[in-house]
């Protein structure tokens, strides 16, 4: 696991209160794990783990029979029952967020923006429908695309790749879609004191481990669900990148590479 202090970049975050913090861009308390009882606070990141996260953590925490953090009456499903703090422990742990146990889980984001384009871009079009995320950013792509010229703009084809990192360069950070904006501004990375970051490639096992037993979950019971495969998004298609691409998928996401750990070159291969 990578120690965020001995990243390449590595910086102080800039503290920000809660209400501040509330108001960032990519900030939504159904996107955290935050346990004041505990000192922990886990910050999901879409696209690297985070439907895998929330489905084996509500597993383990049914197994112990631990209650949910949030009670019957809330109008949310269980998974949000779960793992969503109340108000009142969400604004304290904000608050105080120096004192609490921040992790977070990264991709390669050669890796994670190729994987957002197939899963939501590629297999929604197969799909009979969009993912309820892409309805309506979908059309807005193809118009873009017709407006630039680029390829994409015809709905009997997926939307290209290489559109879709060109229209990502188009907007500014912290407006993007969650899916591919970057995971400095997604994580909030700038402002919050993470005291663990896992790399998905090869950390993702023993990070949910160490999270889950910190919650009472049992390793055992912890690695044999692990072993079983969830939410898998499918492989996009080889060969995909081009030097070219690769340089325009850099220059949005430097920050990225340089925080997180993760060479210039890693591209090839996907």
């Amino acid at each position: 696991m990578a120690d965020p202090a001995s990243l390449p970049s590595a910086s102080p975050p800039t503290p920000l209160s809660a209400w501040q913090l509330l108001r960032q861009p990519h900030f939504s308390p159904y996107k955290c794990y935050l346990r004041r009882d505990l000192g922990l606070g886990v910050v999901l990141n879409p696209k690297v783990g985070s439907t895998a996260f929330r489905r084996i953590l509500v597993d383990g925490l049914c197994h112990v029979g631990a209650r949910p953090q949030l009670g019957p009456w809330w109008p949310l499903n269980r998974v949000r029952r779960f793992t969503t703090a109340s108000l009142r422990d969400t604004l304290h742990v904000l608050n105080h967020a120096a004192e609490f146990d921040f992790r977070c889980f990264v991709r390669n984001p050669y890796a994670r923006v190729l994987s957002a384009w197939n899963d939501k871009l590629v297999k929604g079009f197969h799909a009979p429908a969009y993912s309820r995320s892409m309805r309506r950013l979908v059309p807005r792509l193809r118009r873009w695309a017709a407006a630039e010229g680029l390829p994409g703009a015809d709905a009997t084809a997926p939307l290209p790749f290489a559109t879709l990192v060109r229209y990502i360069a188009s907007q500014p950070e912290g407006r993007r879609n969650q899916h591919w904006d970057t995971q400095t501004s997604v994580l909030i990375a700038r402002h919050l004191p993470y005291r663990r970051v896992y790399q998905m490639e090869h950390e993702f096992v023993d990070g949910m481990v160490e999270i889950l037993t910190r919650v009472g979950i049992d390793e055992a019971w912890a690695r044999a669900r692990l072993s079983r495969p969830t939410n898998a998004s499918g492989r996009p298609p080889a060969g995909t990148y081009t030097a070219e691409l690769a340089d325009a998928v850099y220059a949005i996401y430097a920050e990225d590479f340089s925080r997180f750990g993760y060479a210039r070159d890693s591209w090839t291969g996907l």
